[in-house]
């Protein structure tokens, strides 16, 4: 026969073990709020990123095309210049050194033009490169996304599982002395 202290004792600890229990679901809720939140931030910032780093690249692309097409508007400036100087000269020499001038600068504005459009074609394959990988950055973004979103849900029913043991062993009411915490939650073991 158990004295009155002891007995006192024992109800005071079922108690407050009670009450620990009672708090778990709330607990595992708040923890499933926030992983929630995580995962919402996560996704968030991920897609914030990929946007600036596309608007970025398309910043730069544009930039580069611009700069390279003001370079071949100045090398054909420059061309036309110079054929317009040796058509000058040429005039005095007669019309076989003319036609061999003439020739000459339409060679000249020929390779301007073929250099401005292999500018304008290597300004475009950087465009497109710079825009590939944006666009590779924002799939593996994503794809970490998608995995963070499929590691969130097996924890939030990994803590669904767990709060249905917690609740299973909380709502046993036989329990015996000489069993531990992890034996009355080892579901499993007890069915």
């Amino acid at each position: 026969m158990l004295d009155r202290p002891e007995e006192e004792m024992r109800a005071g600890s079922e108690e407050s073990g009670q009450r620990n229990h009672a708090d778990v679901p709330g607990k595992i809720s708040a923890i499933l709020e926030a992983a929630e939140s995580a995962a919402d931030e996560i996704r968030q910032t991920a897609r914030r990123e990929a946007l600036e780093i596309v608007q970025m690249a398309e910043k730069q692309a544009a930039s580069r095309i611009d700069e390279l097409t003001r370079e071949a508007e100045r090398v054909r400036a420059e061309a036309e210049e110079y054929a317009s100087d040796i058509r000058t000269a040429v005039d005095s020499y007669g019309s076989q050194q003319r036609r061999e001038v003439e020739e000459e600068v339409r060679r000249l504005v020929t390779e301007a033009e073929e250099q401005a459009r292999a500018m304008r074609e290597a300004a475009q394959h950087m465009a497109e490169q710079i825009q590939r990988d944006a666009r590779d950055r924002h799939e593996r973004l994503q794809k970490e996304a998608k995995a963070l979103e499929e590691r969130r849900q097996r924890v939030v029913e990994g803590l669904r599982d767990l709060a249905a043991q917690l609740q299973d062993a909380l709502i046993e009411p036989e329990r015996r002395e000489d069993e531990s915490l992890v034996d009355v939650l080892d579901v499993e073991r007890r069915r």
